[in-house]
């Protein structure tokens, strides 16, 4: 006669363990990408933002500047009625500055900087403004922007 015992033997406790960890393993597996993809999602939206912004800016400096002074690929001069604006590329953000002309009495206005982020870089031409992405290497890969002036 045989004795029926109520409990679990040891291999089903290890096959339970094992199937518990593999759900938890792929679980945080999960988890993880989604963050690195919001994170990236995020990074995306705040480089959209800062483009936009930096498209509206020049186009309404280049539609008000006199003339275009290209000084070098990273740096523009846009002389207004009243002030120079200066678009100047510095790695991985875009600065612009205004400074009024000497005989004027308006007041400086500051600068204004746009972070593009690592792997951008913004280069200036007669009226073009071109935002090109880089691979690690250094190489360009493609335009993320390319913004005519009026």
């Amino acid at each position: 006669m045989r004795i029926h015992r109520h409990g679990t033997m040891l291999i089903e406790v290890c096959s339970a363990l094992a199937a518990g960890s593999m759900v938890m393993l792929l679980g945080v597996v999960l988890i993880e990408r989604s963050m690195r993809w919001s994170q990236a999602m995020q990074h995306q939206a705040n480089l959209q933002r800062e483009l936009s912004l930096l498209a509206k800016a020049w186009r309404d400096d280049f539609s008000r500047a006199e003339k275009v002074d290209v000084r070098s690929p990273q740096q523009v001069v846009l002389p207004l009625s009243d002030k120079e604006v200066i678009y100047e590329s510095l790695g991985h953000e875009v600065v612009r500055r205004s400074k009024p002309i000497i005989n004027s009495d308006t007041k400086p206005s500051g600068s204004e900087s746009y972070v593009l982020g690592d792997g951008y870089q913004a280069n200036f031409d007669a009226s073009l403004l071109v935002i090109r992405a880089l691979n690690p290497a250094g190489e360009v890969t493609g335009t993320r922007l390319r913004v005519f002036g009026p």
